[in-house]
């Protein structure tokens, strides 16, 4: 779709771009829009309905939206955003700079544009900044036939269709919820507190977008209420907006375990990537030093008698590095996800340790096994074969314990990984497979 809008952009043919877009979905648009540059997005940003455009608004990525925004005129933005979910339109206001967000305000409705205001005062990331006030909401006393009538003449989004609120009339305290199936199914005229369930999982508009995502995934939600410190029902946070979340903290924690910020991935300039990354390229390299230090020390004591093994440091640097990786990614998820607190720290190490042991012992009797008949020297093999096993048991206890540590440190866990992990892999990797080495020359008088 992306070149069939680049090839009608350019094209003398009347009205060819507009009839494309025309049969596309606004979804399907919006991921066309990233292909493109700037002139071609606006053109075609420029022929959109009011309602396709807030979705492509929604859907876009955030520097996109900004460009877009700003090309587009006050008067014909505010009645985009006004036409989109308030969560939705909210984000749009927040790429705005301060005047212009003001100004666009101002031409939307009232109601409209408190809303926006009051949604503006929350973190991007936090359930405040994801909720929509959009939340179907009924008295107590009110029967299951009542509510689906009025639902009947309520124009309701589905994504906050899936539970309905029972609140307090004065003061809009959460009382309860009823979920659509419950609802069909309940005695028609019975008040719909009998049906309710009292016992419900809210969160606080200043909880973090992390604790959002581990409550839906927990308590297998479509929606997840917001309540202000005496349980008053704000809004909610719905599925997509959940989904939304779950990909930028997957997003944050793949660019952090590259030893990189989230910033890298957000159009940032080129000297702002390479501060991001600068840091963590100076820990490898001096790892690399270690690592060199470590080599330059054995060379005579062992890899002189023993040149051979030289081949196999790669080897072992390897499959040490990819053990610390793999239990690393594992715990900084289970972190994330919040799953320590469920399977037990103690039993989760134990867990990935010994499996990392087990994977070693394997891969120890393997690399043994090649190192051997590569070399042609029988004595090689254990000398391989018991660091490759140690080596991996060892990077995989790293990366295992590192993030949980930097979690009581109050550190990101994510930082732990990648390059610290590798570095740390490695030089230890060489000083268990030297120092292996040298006993067997020693001791045993292997050559």
């Amino acid at each position: 779709m992306a070149a069939a809008i680049r090839a009608a952009a350019h094209s003398r043919v009347p009205g060819a771009l507009e009839g494309l877009i025309s049969g596309y979905h606004p979804i399907d648009i919006a991921f066309a829009m990233g292909e493109r540059d700037s002139t071609e997005r606006e053109m075609v940003f420029q022929l959109l309905e009011t309602a396709e455009a807030g979705v492509v608004l929604e859907e876009v990525d955030d520097e996109i939206s900004a460009d877009l925004a700003e090309a587009t005129e006050e008067a014909q933005l505010a009645e985009i955003i006004d036409a989109m979910r308030p969560d939705a339109g909210t984000d749009v206001v927040s790429q705005l700079d301060a005047q212009t967000a003001h100004r666009v305000l101002e031409r939307i409705p009232d109601e409209e544009s408190e809303e926006l205001r009051e949604l503006l005062e929350f973190g991007a990331d936090t359930a405040g900044g994801l909720m929509t006030p959009e939340v179907v909401h009924v008295p107590p006393d009110i029967t299951p036939n009542e509510v689906i009538a009025h639902l009947r003449n309520q124009q309701v989004e589905p994504q906050v269709l899936s539970y309905i609120y029972v609140v307090d009339e004065e003061s809009r305290r959460l009382l309860g919820v009823v979920d659509i199936p419950e609802l069909v199914t309940a005695p028609p005229c019975q008040p719909i507190c009998e049906a309710m369930v009292t016992d419900v999982v809210t969160v606080h508009p200043d909880t973090d977008q992390s604790e959002v995502v581990q409550l839906v995934d927990k308590y297998d939600l479509m929606a997840l209420p917001v309540v202000d410190e005496d349980n008053r029902l704000l809004g909610v946070v719905t599925i997509d907006d959940v989904i939304d979340a779950m990909q930028a903290e997957h997003s944050e924690d793949m660019s952090r375990f590259g030893g990189t910020a989230a910033e890298a991935l957000a159009g940032a300039s080129i000297l702002r990537v390479a501060q991001l990354r600068l840091p963590w390229l100076i820990v490898c390299l001096a790892g690399t030093f270690v690592s060199a230090t470590i080599i330059r020390l054995f060379t005579d004591s062992v890899l002189g008698p023993l040149i051979a093994l030289a081949a196999f440091i790669p080897v072992i640097n390897d499959m040490s590095g990819n053990s610390g990786l793999q239990s690393s990614t594992t715990i900084v998820r289970a972190l994330a996800l919040g799953l320590m607190g469920r399977a037990g720290t103690r039993k989760l190490v134990m867990q990935q340790v010994l499996s990392a042991a087990l994977a070693g012992l394997v891969c120890g009797i393997l690399a043994g096994t090649g190192a051997a008949l590569l070399t042609g020297n029988v004595g090689y093999g254990p000398i391989v074969g018991v660091a490759m096993f140690l080596a991996i048991t060892w990077a995989s206890m790293m990366g295992t314990i590192m993030p949980i540590v930097f979690t009581r440190l109050h550190i990101d866990p994510a930082l732990a990984s990648g390059p610290l992990v590798t570095t740390l892999s490695d030089s230890f990797a060489l000083l268990i497979y030297f120092g292996l080495s040298l006993l067997l020359v020693n001791v045993v008088g292997l050559r």
